[in-house]
């Protein structure tokens, strides 16, 4: 079985997709342990450093512990000496679950917590799942979150999503209406789309089309690979499409790679990772993949068991190994831009 920390670091990534699905935005965690905290707060919690909207974020989780009677009053005296000795006063508790009371008691406290899946509570970014809207963040940030990219992407493929309803985008995109919605008021504040209402359908009008749409956004659009592993191959990942250089070796004259590329979304690493914990209990014999989690879905737009070819190029333009950099160049050339 995966050990506590193993867990907490799984839960983590969870906490990080959620945000990112739901808001577009990255938190950028990374594990730590300063040594500039006493002993017993590094025997107690998992710490992992981000930032939110700008400002630095320390993500806890507690190793051994479950929510209980004192908890709430016992954390903010350690949420205290951790605000003094970090420097970082955005301070999110990450938990398993949430029960009503625990709820009530850290809401009252106004204590930031994040049930990965769920629940986001965050007073201090007056960060709310009910009330936060994908416009204010497009403003502020002028990011792209992934529903609003791979909506662009679609488009730029040449599907037609031009006057589709958020109900109609929602089922062609495979995502919920409510993320179309927070997508299009993206798009509308960075002046990309237009959107007027038909009854009480929300219609998709684009400014631009072809070349011109790619020009407007092409700075905004970011890689959709958010964490690549090596790892054995397990049931599930048949219906995974190519990624990277398996890619690339599909759509140009670049070789193959050693190990076989491919791509899942983000969400669903966690069911890949409990087949891998029992793959490796059986023993199986070793079959490398190097798996891409990305944070939309790569089966929306695949073609032929294989990732778009603009998620790939945007996954591959920055790629340091100079083959690669040239056969990214090489997925643009049919589009004619």
């Amino acid at each position: 079985m995966l050990n506590t920390r193993q867990k907490l670091d799984e839960r983590a990534a969870a906490a990080e997709d959620y945000v990112q699905g739901t808001f577009g935005i990255a938190l950028g965690l990374q594990p730590i342990a300063p040594k500039s905290l006493p002993n017993f707060i590094l025997d107690r919690y998992r710490l992992w450093q981000g930032s939110l909207l700008g400002q630095p974020l320390l993500l806890v989780a507690g190793e051994g512990w479950k929510p209980g009677e004192g908890f709430t009053r016992d954390f903010m005296r350690q949420r205290e000496l951790l605000r003094d000795r970090l420097g970082i006063q955005l301070i999110v508790l990450l938990l398993a679950q949430t029960t009503a009371r625990l709820r009530q008691q850290m809401v009252a406290r106004k204590i930031g917590f994040i049930a990965p899946g769920s629940q986001l509570y965050i007073p201090e970014a007056l960060l709310d799942v009910r009330e936060r809207t994908a416009r204010a963040r497009a403003e502020l940030t002028g990011t792209i979150s992934p529903t609003a990219q791979l909506m662009l992407i679609a488009a730029l493929l040449g599907q037609p999503l031009d006057d589709s309803s958020q109900t109609e985008l929602a089922g062609h995109l495979q995502v919920a209406i409510m993320s179309v919605s927070r997508a299009l008021d993206e798009l509308e504040a960075l002046k990309i789309v237009e959107t007027r209402h038909v009854g009480r359908q929300r219609k998709l009008h684009l400014l631009a089309q072809g070349g011109d749409l790619w020009a407007s956004v092409k700075d905004k659009l970011h890689t959709p690979v958010r964490k690549v592993r090596n790892i054995d191959r397990v049931r599930g990942l048949e219906r995974a499409p190519r990624a990277g250089e398996s890619a690339l070796a599909h759509y140009t004259m670049l070789g193959e790679p050693r190990f076989e590329q491919r791509a899942i979304a983000a969400t669903q690493w966690s069911k890949i990772a409990a087949r891998l914990e029992d793959a490796h209990s059986l023993e199986l014999i070793d079959d490398p993949v190097e798996l891409e989690t990305w944070s939309y879905d790569p089966t929306t737009l695949a073609r032929d068991g294989f990732v778009d070819p603009l998620s790939l190029y945007l996954s591959v333009r920055y790629n340091l190994d100079e083959r690669v950099a040239q056969a990214a160049d090489q997925l643009l050339e049919p589009f004619g831009w």
